[in-house]
């Protein structure tokens, strides 16, 4: 780790969060999760770091789970000297992006491997469960959840087909 990498810690709302930053980043199962800029959640985490002094640094609340991240090094001598850390509305904001962006990694990797792959939903709705939750016990939920969704998107692009003249085949 070189001098200008520096820890964070970050709250997370549900467990799986941290499961799906490690398998973002590419990082092991414990330990700490190198952070990069090469993704919208990496730009996305590093944009909302803040500094402050080290008597400053906040207490997070016990009900979180805390995920310690590093994030990449910094050229300015404020940053460097000083501690980073998320204030509660950065938290709260993270913790809603993480959960949009791992659903919409879900319904690409799903869409990639039913139409580009050609593998069974249920085959490909179980890699992401096993990858991300690590267990297979999300299932249902994931194909619950990604029905519901899926379905509101086709109710809504057959009532834009109607509204527009376009006739569905």
């Amino acid at each position: 780790m070189s001098n200008n990498d520096r820890l964070i810690r970050l709250p997370l709302r549900k467990p799986y969060f941290e499961k799906y930053l490690r398998f973002s980043f590419k990082a092991r199962r414990t330990g700490i999760i190198d952070v990069n800029r090469h993704s919208e959640l990496g730009k996305y985490l590093y944009s909302r770091v803040r500094y402050c002094d080290p008597e400053a640094v906040p207490d997070y609340d016990k009900q979180y789970h805390v995920a310690v991240l590093k994030m990449p090094a910094v050229e300015t001598d404020y940053a460097r000297h000083h501690f980073l850390y998320y204030n509660a509305d950065d938290i709260t904001r993270i913790n809603d992006f993480i959960e949009s962006i791992s659903y919409l990694d879900f319904r690409l990797m799903l869409h990639s491997g039913v139409v580009d792959l050609n593998l069974n939903r249920k085959t490909v709705i179980e890699i992401f469960s096993d990858m991300v939750y690590g267990d297979a016990d999300k299932y249902d939920m994931l194909q619950k959840d990604e029905y519901r969704k899926r379905r509101k998107v086709q109710e809504f692009i057959l009532m834009a087909s109607k509204k527009y003249g376009y006739r569905p085949k």
